[in-house]
């Protein structure tokens, strides 16, 4: 199978390869079918290429790479739809929104995608909580340099 990728050209792909979105994504459910792109070049980046419309494609990253704590739990109907038995059949993808300022993209973090990597079936689903919001910002600010003994810097300067 082939598509034409707007961003990718032509593309060529099996059926297994395609992740399936019975409901499709939260807001976009018209487009069920994709192929996860990872380039070499693009890590930690990587592209979910819609089948059903080749003019559309989602980065995304793994959450875990934003939010080294990330954690949430998981209804069990949404496990049982996605024939997830355990921790080792699943992946978790988060979706990123690019900016013109580096400091301005952001990362879905609130609505992650879950994939069972063996049958490719997946979900996006939003969290019960408030820990996550859907405009993380990918690049966080570093915490302040911590206080020294000396507030007004100028003894430094001044002559033995």
């Amino acid at each position: 199978m082939e598509i034409q990728s707007k961003l990718f050209g032509k593309i060529e792909y099996s059926e297994e390869n395609i992740i399936r979105f019975a409901e499709g994504l939260i807001g976009i459910p018209g487009k069920k079918n994709f192929i996860l792109i990872e380039n070499e070049d693009f890590k930690p980046f990587g592209y979910l290429q819609s089948v059903d419309d080749p003019s559309f494609i989602l980065i995304v990253i793994n959450p875990l790479l934003v939010e080294k704590d990330y954690r949430f739990d998981i209804h069990k109907g949404d496990l049982e739809a996605l024939d997830i038995k355990d921790e080792n059949d699943f992946s978790m993808l988060a979706v990123v929104v690019f900016a013109k300022r580096i400091e301005d993209i952001t990362v879905n973090l609130r609505a992650p995608v879950l994939f069972n990597i063996h049958t490719k079936k997946a979900l996006q689903v939003i969290l019960q909580t408030d820990d996550y919001s859907a405009e993380e910002p990918l690049i966080r600010p570093l915490p302040a340099a911590p206080a020294t003994a000396n507030t007004d810097g100028a003894d430094i300067f001044k002559k033995k």
